[in-house]
């Protein structure tokens, strides 16, 4: 652990100090800037020589080192004046440098002489300013530093009966400078831009700067997601996003708009890894059911925006390698990404995003290899690549396409060894087991997954009055999980080895359009539709032939469906008023009639030897209704919000999941309706928000109800195989949600996150309620950070994630064993240098030996599947943008 530390403070402070070492000293007038000869630029000390003290006055011997013995800061009508009160003595010109947000003077041949013997400080001495800190440097020099909240500072140098005086200016944004508040507008909870203030529901957007900071660590989407979002389940530290629920139901979650969820989502649990953060400009979170986008979105929406060209020309390159868990060369990956944005010419702008990044094995905190599982992040490669082309075709229209293709690969070597599995479920840990490379022949058996999303959009600010956008898209994705399975391994009789695989394939379109009636009202109105064709294919290979090559080559002999081809239809009228009643009071609401049908042919579930095979009836399901929503915002300073909100959602189960593993008794489609109708939502919500200058905080409760939930509660079928095996039943879920974001001063950060909720179904009309699964509902989840930035470049980040225990589903019978919590701190660093900035990132800083929730519910059953986390993951990177 200290050699670790030792490494990362050795890296940051050479870098660090380079940053000021390789800077060109600027005027902090841009019109009458220079660039100095060599000779006349002065290397100062690194900053590793100064990082931990104020440097005490230094003893004057010399009659030209001239002593600032006093600092006086007085307010202007622009800013404040900085003046350095010094005794007898000439005062050399200062240099000065831009750092980030501060304003750096150095002043040479100088040394501070106040009469604490202390350095001076003082924060906030006008608006824009956030701190004005003068310290002694090494060599007899002093240094000024003026940070601002928003941008450095400028300031007017010059001499006044021997002092030095600094005439200071806060400093603009552009968008300030042009008299532009910028104002974070969230799309996705009402489908238009609208303030956060103005949302009478939850939502969370994580930003592209909060983005960039958390690929430090990861580039595992539903990682960073866990991390950050409230109600979310924790990180899976895995592909797959199993047991990562919100608020305890299934979430829609969309690229653009685009639906990237398939009805088949319980199967594969890949939806996140769709798209990399580093296609992505910001992730907007909406929680709780959602009558405004329907399409099944019973615990929430998380949209998806990939990036925007901006107003100038910018390209970006960034490369990084990691080490997952151990400082072996196999523990090794490697990521690269490049892009550029902005104008083409004329009134087409346009974006080009790739990255390739490739993962090593991973080693667990004791040091053992880590056993692939469901796509763990090992030995594998992903590529994305995102492409966009706007045209403007007046000043009220635009048209725009986009592409963002998506793949993972990866080489399996080892699996989990078998033979652990003698030894009683969750009390021995996953251990690697090297297999010999397979071969497939008549098929690419590689696990991976491949999705493309293609997107058209038109948008007409102004058509008669109104703002209306059209989109059309098309989204196909495929998934290959883990090796083939043979039968025989669990006593399946007849005899088989085979191999599964995920395809599904949608297209729609949206229609909305914005009618003012005037400034305080409007109508948003349209439609949704889409179809979509889902199937599980499965091929069987030749069991003499893999039993002749020692289970090692896989020939395609015949191919079935383990879950049949199945197509689902949804259609979505809405409407949505929103009304500001007054400065005070605004009022929202609307209904949205929903339409699901689902067909599929006549098909047979295969028992896998433990069961006779079922031919089933096939047939087509229809379901339709209409749900409301309102919701009210009062508020009661301008800092302060109040906000309640009522939100029915809609939408069919996993009908692959009923199709491939029925209830007893289900023979027809037409006729088992009572497996495969929809559930409706009740969902009640109440909430407070603050927003002052330095604390944002965010405080909800919830609670919602639904007659027909869906539970796929997972059971065991003999040697540690499991099956998922669906209910339904009355269904109750609550909880309570909190954020806290807290800036004492420009150069620190610290707040954190809780969400916490429960759940139960009733068993019975006339029974009590019993706790749900883990599997629905992860326990409590405590998320806190604390930022520095410790230099004028140099950025520093702590942060922590507690998941608590839970053992209500265990309790209950829901659970093969209690969950057990733990605890992870992780580690962030930046450091500008030169045009770019070094990043580096440590995850499990202090190598904790954990099993992730992912890992405990199927441990529950196997040993094989009882997965312990990467140990310290280390990450160094340099991205530059120009």
């Amino acid at each position: 652990m200290l050699q670790v530390l030792y490494l990362t403070g050795a890296i940051s402070a050479i870098a660090a100090g380079s940053v000021r070492a390789e800077m060109t000293r600027v005027s902090t007038d841009a019109s009458t800037s220079q660039t100095p000869r060599l000779s006349e630029i002065e290397f100062p000390l690194t900053r590793a020589e100064w990082l931990s003290q104020d440097f005490p006055p230094t003893q004057v011997e010399s009659d030209s080192v001239v002593q600032v013995t006093g600092i006086q800061i007085n307010p202007t009508t622009d800013g404040i004046e900085v003046v350095l009160e010094t005794a007898e003595g000439e005062v050399v010109t200062p240099s000065t440098e831009v750092v980030g947000n501060a304003l750096i003077v150095e002043i040479p041949n100088a040394v501070l002489a106040l009469p604490d013997g202390e350095a001076f400080e003082q924060f906030n001495p006008a608006p824009g300013i956030g701190l004005v800190r003068v310290t002694s440097l090494p060599g007899e020099q002093v240094q000024v530093s003026i940070t601002g909240t928003e941008a450095p500072p400028t300031a007017d140098v010059r001499t006044e009966a021997g002092n030095l005086v600094l005439s200071v200016v806060p400093g603009m944004m552009p968008e300030e400078a042009e008299e532009v508040e910028e104002i974070e507008l969230i799309v996705t909870a009402t489908r238009t831009a609208e303030e956060e203030e103005d949302i009478p529901r939850s939502v969370t957007v994580i930003d592209r700067e909060e983005l960039e900071e958390q690929s430090n660590l990861t580039t595992n989407l539903q990682d960073i997601l866990g991390q950050t979002v409230p109600g979310l389940g924790p990180p899976t530290q895995s592909f797959r996003n199993a047991l990562q629920t919100l608020r305890g139901r299934g979430i829609q979650i969309l690229v653009d708009g685009v639906p990237i969820s398939t009805n088949q989502n319980t199967a594969f649990n890949q939806e996140f890894r769709s798209i990399a953060p580093s296609a992505i400009e910001r992730v907007e979170v909406v929680r709780g059911p959602s009558a405004v986008f329907g399409e099944g979105a019973t615990g929430g929406i998380i949209n998806i925006i990939t990036r925007r060209p901006g107003d100038e020309l910018r390209t970006t390159v960034e490369t990084r390698v990691t080490s997952r868990g151990d400082l072996a060369a196999e523990s090794f990956g490697t990521y690269v990404e490049y892009g550029f944005s902005g104008p083409l010419g004329g009134p087409v702008d346009g974006l080009f995003n790739l990255s390739w990044e490739t993962f090593g094995y991973s080693f667990d905190a004791e040091g053992d290899r880590i056993p692939n599982f469901e796509n763990a992040q090992e030995n594998g490669r992903t590529i994305n690549v995102l492409g966009r082309l706007g045209f403007d075709i007046s000043d009220d229209q635009r048209l725009q396409i986009s592409v963002n293709h998506f793949s993972d690969t990866q080489e399996v070597e080892f699996t989990s060894d078998p033979s652990l599995n003698d030894f009683p479920p969750a009390t021995r840990k996953a251990e690697a087991l090297r297999i010999e490379e397979p071969e497939f022949i008549g098929i690419d058996g590689d696990p991976r997954r491949v999705n493309t999303v293609v997107n058209l959009n038109y948008t007409h600010d102004n058509l008669l009055g109104s703002q209306v956008a059209l989109q059309g898209f098309y989204r196909e994705n495929f998934g290959v999980i883990g090796l083939p399975f043979d039968n025989r391994d669990f006593g399946g009789d007849p005899p088989f080895v085979a191999f599964n695989q995920q395809d599904s394939e949608r297209w729609g379109g949206r229609l909305q359009i914005d009618t003012p009636f005037s400034e305080a009202a409007s109508l948003l109105w349209g439609a949704d539709y889409s179809q979509e064709n889902l199937s599980q294919p499965q091929q069987f290979f030749d069991v003499d032939e893999f039993d002749r090559s020692g289970g090692r080559v896989f020939r395609v002999i015949a191919e079935n469906f383990t879950t049949p081809p199945y197509e689902v239809e949804n259609l979505g009228l809405f409407a949505q008023l929103s009304w500001d009643i007054s400065d005070r009071l605004l009022l929202s609401g609307g209904a949205r009639y929903e339409n699901i049908s689902a067909s599929v042919d006549d098909y047979t579930v295969f028992g896998i030897g433990f069961e006779p095979d079922r031919d089933i009836e096939g047939g087509s399901v229809n379901a339709d209704d209409v749900v409301f929503n309102v919701g009210a915002v009062y508020q009661v300073t301008d800092e302060l919000s109040l906000f309640a909100s009522f939100a029915q959602g809609f939408g069919v189960p996993d009908l692959g999941r009923i199709f491939r593993s029925p209830p007893s008794g289900f023979r027809s489609v037409d006729e088992d309706l009572i497996f495969t109708q929809p559930q409706k939502i009740d969902n009640y919500e109440l909430g407070i928000r603050g927003n002052w200058q330095d604390v944002q905080f965010s405080l909800a409760g919830f609670y919602n109800y639904s007659d027909s939930g869906v539970s796929f509660n997972v059971v065991e079928i003999g040697d540690g195989f499991t099956e998922v095996r669906v209910a339904r039943a009355p269904r109750r879920i609550y909880g309570v949600e909190a954020t806290v974001d807290w800036q004492p001063n420009p150069t620190w950060q610290l707040g954190g996150l809780i969400s916490w909720n429960e759940g139960e179904d009733k068993q019975d009309d006339d029974g009590d309620f019993v706790a749900l699964s883990t599997r629905d509902i992860q326990p409590i989840k405590i998320s806190v950070y604390v930022e520095n930035e410790t230099l004028p470049g140099w950025r520093n980040r702590l942060q922590a994630l507690y998941v608590g225990d839970r053992d209500r589903g265990f309790d209950a019978d829901r659970d093969p064993q209690p969950i057990e919590g733990y605890f992870v701190v992780d580690y962030i660093s930046s450091i500008q240098l030169g045009t770019g900035e070094i990043q580096i990132g440590i995850q499990n800083l202090f190598d904790n030996q954990y099993f992730p929730l992912r890992s405990q519910i199927p441990g529950g059953f196997s040993n094989v599947q009882n997965r312990a986390a990467p140990g310290r993951t280390l990450s160094l990177g340099y991205r530059v943008t120009w």
